[in-house]
């Protein structure tokens, strides 16, 4: 089956600060509230259960290196191999069966002092 990945690449000074940028809470009516990434990218309704990261100690500028050991690494890959990164990443995030460009509100980049993440673009990969 066809379905779609959004892919984001940056750089955060640690893997805690991912953590904390990606995870989501819950107030005390077990109501959601939405992660950092969500709100500062507007991304729309997803599968939180369909969410990839990592964060690598020698930031990379090479998508192959960057996308091996994700789940559908081969078909992302290829997928993604047009891509010209321009700087280092130590950080992707992948949201599978999500297409950003069309689900969300398509916010290119987000920089502050602590971290910088880009998205990168979405592709249509075989489940």
């Amino acid at each position: 089956m066809k379905n779609y990945v959004s892919l984001w690449l940056g750089n955060f000074t640690e893997f805690d600060e991912l953590e904390k940028y990606i995870e989501v809470k819950y107030d005390e009516d077990g109501d959601s509230i939405p992660s950092t990434f969500e709100r500062e990218f507007k991304i729309g309704y997803y599968d939180r259960d369909l969410i990839e990261k990592d964060w690598i100690l020698d930031a990379k500028d090479n998508i192959k290196e960057l996308l091996m050991g994700f789940s559908y690494d081969d078909q992302l890959i290829k997928l993604f191999m047009d891509v010209k990164l321009c700087s280092n990443y130590n950080t992707i995030i992948l949201i599978y069966n999500y297409n950003y460009i069309k689900d969300g509100k398509s916010i290119n980049s987000v920089n502050n002092y602590v971290y910088e993440l880009n998205f990168v673009g979405t592709a249509e990969y075989v489940d």
